[in-house]
């Protein structure tokens, strides 16, 4: 079987696509799609505590916490200790870390809309089924 025929193939190809075209915007305003995806999971009203970020995003915690130090360097984000429980830290968006998420939300749905643009809604459908059995396959290896 050649690489292309292979669906582990065939994602990643996708997938950097995808990637490169989202580091392309992101390096005009906040260095990597990595840290623009990570703000597009942080609540703008409440926060989100640091430990829901990780399984969120699929992070490992040291990777985790050198971007959220990076997102903090930059002012987009504040650490804040959870008044509820002081081990625990709120992760809150600044005025410049929201002006950055709504660059980053409307990169990933002007790429949403040209996507659905070129399929039928059934097509969509199908593909996310797809996606989503190939998801809990990979959990269950």
């Amino acid at each position: 079987m050649i690489p292309e025929d292979t669906i582990d193939y065939n994602i990643r190809k996708t997938w950097y696509s995808i990637s490169k075209m989202y580091n392309k915007t992101a390096n005009e305003y906040m260095a990597s799609m990595s840290l623009g995806m990570l703000i597009l999971n942080i609540d703008i009203y409440d926060g989100t505590p640091s430990t829901q970020i990780g399984p969120l995003m699929g992070m490992e915690s040291t990777s985790l916490s050198r971007s959220l130090s990076n997102l903090e360097d930059r002012g987009i984000i504040t650490r804040e200790r959870d008044s509820s429980d002081r081990r625990k830290s709120i992760i809150r968006l600044t005025k410049y870390g929201i002006e950055s998420r709504e660059i980053a939300k409307k990169a990933v749905m002007d790429f949403n809309n040209k996507v659905m643009e070129h399929f039928e809604e059934e097509e969509i459908d199908e593909f996310f089924k797809f996606l989503k059995k190939v998801n809990e396959i990979t959990k269950s290896l």
